[in-house]
């Protein structure tokens, strides 16, 4: 590094769940500790900010910190779609010296905004690539480990779906950002005697009770009671990141349903377990997959199911690809090596 102390970090934004932006931040201050960087915990002795979650720059105290310290750098990790808060990112432009873009469209939304191309560093969200593997186990192992009855899965097509959709405010509706009840359209057109959906994941309660409704064969891997309950399980279902990669190597498919996303982190982890995934055309799903693993449509999502149910050679072609175009991304050398990259850049 070209300064001879290291500069003190701060790093701001967290959501206290365990969730998305929480692992972000364990992820950043682990890889920024690696390499020597000095951590603070008092905003006021650092040299730079680093906002993990770019809304927390909203907050008074970080526009009065930056107010009152010019000379303070500030990063901004751009985590969600920018289409639907546009009034809000302009209110930090002012304030912010680097910007990290997860997917391309940010990067267009961005530079939309008159901002230079120099000040933007694309870095996807991490996904700890040792956890998220094939495990090489048979089926019968895996759902011994996660408590499933393997009788209720034997011959079964598995789709996963281990995002959390419904909101915290009202258990009951969806997140419109997820679309759960694409995906229920979806299953809704297959054969549903032969296909079970695996559901995991906090905050899954109107999936759940749509399920039920439409007469879908599902299985829930977490404490059911909450769900019957309507009670909130954001800590009771969150699961561990080994758990999750037990759940990708369990299914025969993920399905990406939403509508806006800045990821999400289902696409790489389920490439990177070699678990076949469809997506809708948000976040980072065309930076990280190949074409044929993207759909605009439930009609068009079908077929695609069929075809990688039905054919194993198309199956295996999909997961080489998806993995040629993740694996440039998902490695922990390169994850860091970004990481410098973007600090060293603040600092010019």
């Amino acid at each position: 590094m070209k300064h001879r102390n290291k500069p003190k970090i701060f790093i701001l934004g967290r959501d206290r769940t365990g969730w998305s932006i929480d692992k972000d931040r364990f992820y950043i201050e682990k890889t920024l500790k690696s390499v020597g960087y000095q951590l603070t915990t008092n905003i006021f002795m650092a040299d730079i900010i680093y906002a993990v979650w770019w809304n927390a720059l909203l907050t008074k105290k970080a526009r009065l910190v930056k107010r009152l310290f010019r000379k303070k750098r500030v990063i901004a990790t751009i985590t969600n779609d920018l289409s639907h808060q546009e009034e809000d990112l302009e209110q930090i432009i002012d304030m912010v010296d680097i910007y990290v873009v997860a997917n391309s469209k940010q990067r267009v939304l961005l530079s939309n905004k008159g901002i230079s191309p120099d000040i933007m560093f694309f870095n996807p969200f991490y996904v700890n690539e040792g956890i998220f593997k094939d495990l090489s186990m048979d089926r019968k192992c895996l759902a011994e480990q996660l408590g499933i009855d393997f009788e209720s899965i034997r011959g079964k097509y598995l789709i996963g779906s281990f995002q959390r959709d419904s909101l915290g405010t009202d258990l009951s509706r969806p997140k419109w950002q997820k679309n759960p009840d694409a995906l229920i359209d979806i299953v809704n057109q297959l054969d549903k005697s032969s296909v079970v959906l695996v559901l995991a994941g906090p905050r899954r309660h109107y999936i759940v009770n749509r399920c039920k409704k439409e007469s879908i064969p599902y299985i829930f891997i977490g404490d059911h009671k909450k769900i019957d309950d309507n009670s909130d399980d954001i800590h009771e279902n969150n699961l561990d990141e080994h758990t999750m990669a037990l759940l990708y190597n369990l299914i025969d498919l993920y399905i990406v349903s939403s509508v806006s996303e800045g990821g999400p982190k289902a696409i790489p982890e389920a490439v990177l377990t070699r678990t076949p995934i469809i997506s809708t055309d948000v976040g980072f799903a065309k930076d990280l997959l190949c074409e044929e693993s993207i759909y605009t449509t439930d009609e068009e999502a079908c077929n695609k199911v069929k075809l990688l149910k039905d054919n194993r050679k198309y199956r295996e072609q999909i997961i080489k690809n998806n993995m040629q175009k993740t694996n440039a991304y998902y490695n922990f050398d390169a994850y860091r090596s970004r990481l410098c990259q973007i600090i060293e850049a603040s600092l010019m």
